[in-house]
């Protein structure tokens, strides 16, 4: 807006130098005036020089002359009354654009060329907290930070020598000293964040700045929330990956000096069963309180999810032996640690620690560190707990046998043991039935259930993930489309992983199961589960774009969490935002997930995106999500995942009955649900 009033005012306060600036316009445009009257004075000059010398003057000499001095006069008054109306034409042009500028919430800055301020608006007394007459003849580089003012500088005089009609403004953002107090608004450091337009104006330059303060804030707050674990504040996964990455890459060649320890914590899923999700949150808290003191100065503690956590360990000892016996003494100091008691909901809880230590050896990756520990730790754990073990080659047998169930999958897949389920998507507001979820379950002919977790880290290890992605999506919109010949007009949601939708199957392949099985545009939506750093952002994008044209709805999943997510929202074309669960678990006790959480749904709307809630299993989930202005979500506080039959029964239903207020008896002294006995750490959910 106040973009318009920047000629306004650089050609009020230009317009006497442009005249100074240009002498032979300005005596070019005098002559020209000048000339009627030369010509009058001529005649009247000649009539009183006939009259001097007594020679009778002509009548047609004095009526011409009349002539001409009656026009000059009649000239000068027409002159003197449009200068009039001209003049308060202006004048009211001056005092409304003069209003428009004083009245403006933005500051309106004009800048010398030596970079002296010689105007502010009145609005700095409101943004900056500082009067305009005590800014204005001050030097404009005096109030910005000294870490912005190279940067500012530097654009400052790349955008003065750019042509005009190349680049005629620009925009920059910085940070300004704030004279605001405790006693008026409060500013943190004492400085703003400050968005600027900037255009020309006589050698020097206009701004029209804005506070963006606050939007700054939120946006490092989000950056921070999607790299950290929202509980206890520690690096989450993504982040710790990237750290390894880095000391790896910062190694001298053959050097081997980087460890990483997996932790997980013994008996930690019957401390929630038994004494409740708060105090389960509490444990995890102390927990991580106990891993960064343990470790020293410049180690990094991680959550990498539930009640795992990891260390990344860099600079130990010369020789392997002096290495291997630092790591371990660290690895032990963290296991006792970790092993005392635990205050928690007014009682003493105790848990262990099993703790796997891999090094890095010559060229090793980050995920090849950090699966070796994992490895390590899992042995830890089925060697009875409460230990610290070094990775060794053989754990590799563990990985074997995950192949060979890779194996048996294939098999599996073309003999009929996978079987498909279906959990309702419900409108948290009425409770109607919105979409259903495709889940895969194996059961296996050799005897057993084995677990989602299982066959899936199988499907990836052997390769076969592009088998169950297809036969998971054909047998998803095959059954959607049968239901919606039966009346159930619900969409199906496959998750597919960025790999998969890019790799895998290009969107002629979707097209031809949508056409085999005639279902009807809208009728399925693509889930992309987590983000892939290898895949590039572009080719991603015009694969989804593909699918939309199909009439192909697309999510994005786990909302909130990992470092791809917030990028990921200025480029791919989304439909539906899946709020991670990790968000959801703690909405209702945690002050802080709440604060977390309603902002994560206030940039959907925003974006006009709907929102799902994912792992909503308590009824005040769903009442403290739907008053965030959660619009949708799925869980255990409806319905797990269903066989067909009952899915069609509560299709014929049409909704699930939403609770409208907390239970009496569930209510604390403070306001707050009472925590349920269902554990905050179980991320996955149970087989129907």
């Amino acid at each position: 807006m106040l973009m318009a009033y920047a000629p306004w005012v650089g050609a009020r306060l230009a317009a006497p130098r442009r005249a100074a600036a240009d002498p032979t316009r300005k005596v070019t445009g005098s002559l020209t005036a000048l000339t009627p009257y030369l010509a009058a004075a001529v005649c009247t000059l000649g009539i009183l020089y006939n009259v001097i010398i007594g020679q009778k003057s002509d009548r047609v000499v004095l009526i011409t002359g009349a002539t001409v001095v009656l026009a000059l006069v009649v000239r000068q008054g027409i002159m003197l009354l449009d200068n009039i109306s001209l003049t308060q034409e202006l004048a009211q042009k001056e005092n409304h654009f003069r209003s428009l500028v004083q009245g403006s919430s933005d500051v309106i800055m004009i800048a010398a060329p030596a970079g002296v301020l010689r105007y502010v608006s009145p609005a700095a007394h409101g943004v900056y907290g500082r009067d305009p007459e005590e800014l204005v003849g001050t030097e404009l580089a005096a109030h910005i930070h000294p870490d912005d003012l190279g940067r500012v500088l530097h654009e400052v005089r790349r955008f003065l020598a750019a042509p005009p009609s190349e680049e005629p403004a620009t925009r920059i953002e910085c940070r300004i000293r704030s004279g605001h107090t405790r006693d008026g608004r409060e500013t943190g450091d004492g400085w703003l964040h400050v968005e600027s337009s900037v255009n020309r104006y006589q050698g020097g330059l206009i701004f029209n700045s804005r506070d963006v303060t606050e939007r700054v804030r939120l946006q490092a707050q989000l950056q921070h929330n999607a790299s950290h674990d929202p509980l206890t504040d520690l690096p989450n996964r993504a982040l710790f990956t990237e750290r390894v990455g880095q000391a790896l890459g910062g190694r001298r060649a053959g050097d081997s000096r980087v460890a990483v320890l997996y932790v997980d914590l013994d008996g930690f899923k019957k401390v929630n069963d038994t004494v409740g999700h708060q105090a389960g949150d509490d444990l995890l808290v102390q927990a991580a309180g106990r891993l960064r003191d343990a470790l020293r100065a410049g180690d990094t503690a991680a959550r990498l999810g539930g009640d795992e956590f990891a260390a990344l360990i860099t600079g130990s000892g010369a020789g392997h032996a002096v290495r291997e016996r630092q790591i371990r003494e660290i690895a032990d100091r963290l296991r006792t640690a970790l092993s005392a008691p635990y205050q928690v909901d007014g009682g003493e809880v105790r848990v262990g620690a099993s703790i796997g230590i891999a090094f890095a050896g010559p060229g090793a990756t980050p995920s090849e560190v950090m699966r070796n520990a994992d490895l390590a730790m899992y042995r830890a754990k089925q060697a009875g707990k409460g230990r610290v073990e070094m990775y060794v080659p053989q754990m590799q047998a563990d990985v074997v046998r995950r192949t060979e169930l890779a194996g048996r999958l294939h098999r599996a897949l073309h003999d009929g043991e996978f079987t498909l389920l279906h959990q309702p998507v419900v409108e948290l507001s009425g409770g109607r039935i919105t979409a259903v979820e495709a889940h895969a379950r194996w059961r296996s002919a050799q005897g057993g259930l084995v677990t989602p977790a299982e066959f899936l880290h199988a499907a990836e290890d052997g390769d076969r993930s592009s088998d169950m992605g297809r036969w998971l999506l054909e047998q998803a919109v095959e059954q959607a489309a049968l239901r919606y010949g039966a009346g159930h007009r619900v969409p199906v949601t496959v998750r597919l992983s960025a790999r998969r939708l890019l790799h895998r199957g290009p969107p002629q392949s979707v097209e031809t199961l949508l056409n085999r099985h005639e279902l009807p545009p809208g009728g399925l939506i693509v889930e992309l589960s987590g983000g892939d750093p290898q895949i590039p952002p572009d080719a991603l994008e015009r694969r989804l774009t593909a699918l939309r044209r199909l009439g192909v709805r697309i999510a994005l999943g786990g909302f909130g969490s990992g470092f791809g997510t917030l990028g990921a929202l200025r480029t791919l074309p989304v439909d539906v935002l899946k709020l991670d669960r990790t968000f959801v678990e703690g909405v209702v006790e945690s002050a802080r997930l709440h604060k977390i959480t309603r902002g994560l749904l206030r940039i959907a709307d925003d974006l006009g995106i709907r929102t799902v809630a994912d792992g909503v299993d308590r009824p005040e989930q769903v009442q403290a999500l739907r008053e965030m202005g959660c619009l949708q979500g799925l869980g255990m506080a409806f319905a797990g995942p269903l066989d067909e039959l009952r899915l069609r029964g509560s299709l014929s239903r049409g909704r699930y009955p939403v609770p409208r207020e907390t239970p009496r008896e569930q209510v604390t002294s403070r306001g707050l649900p009472l925590p349920s006995r269902r554990s905050n750490a179980e991320t996955h959910v149970p087989p129907a």
